[in-house]
């Protein structure tokens, strides 16, 4: 009965936020909604971390100019209160045990590689959070872009807060998100 309250939860949270982020968008805006929700795979099963066993909700609203993303998680380890992680939307899609499967982040100026690709918060989604005292966290994202149908699959969690250059250590868990 505990688990399906905490589902419940989540799931009204995930409803607000919902409601906040449609609240935001321009009059007359074509918008674009996606929402995930579930338990995060653990892409570190090897080491104990933080994320084992929590959930997230993943919200998604996008313009015709650009995105809002919402990342909210329950059940985190209470006892990493105050520690900051980061979390991005990556390309590819969330595989238990295979943090590599989620590819490099999603970057609007293109892939790793590409001529003129462009590092930082306004070219990425960056979702870094905190975690409180009650295993809980919530960051939100709003990008000058918009993901395009099929474009990301994932959102991960990273050990280490995100940098300048974009990194954020190992990946620890994910959620599959359908972008």
């Amino acid at each position: 009965m505990r688990a399906m309250k905490k589902k419940q939860g989540l799931g009204i949270a995930g409803a607000a936020g919902l409601a906040v982020l449609l609240a935001a968008a321009p009059a007359g805006a074509a918008v674009t909604s996606i929402t995930a929700v579930g338990p995060l795979r653990d892409l570190s099963a090897a080491t104990a971390d933080p994320t084992d066993g929590a959930r997230a909700v993943v919200q998604s609203l996008a313009t015709s100019a650009e995105t809002t993303v919402r990342l909210s998680l329950r059940g985190l380890d209470p006892a990493f209160v105050g520690v900051e992680y980061g979390a991005h939307v990556h390309v590819g899609p969330c595989v238990a045990g295979d943090g590599a499967a989620a590819g490099p982040h999603y970057n609007s100026t293109g892939l790793p590689g590409t001529e003129g690709r462009v590092v930082s918060d306004q070219t990425e989604v960056w979702l870094d959070f905190v975690i409180d005292g009650k295993g809980r966290a919530s960051s939100k994202a709003k990008v000058p872009f918009v993901i395009p149908k099929g474009g990301a699959g994932s959102v991960v969690i990273h050990a280490t807060p995100t940098a300048s250059d974009g990194t954020a250590g190992a990946r620890l868990a994910c959620l599959p998100v359908k972008f």
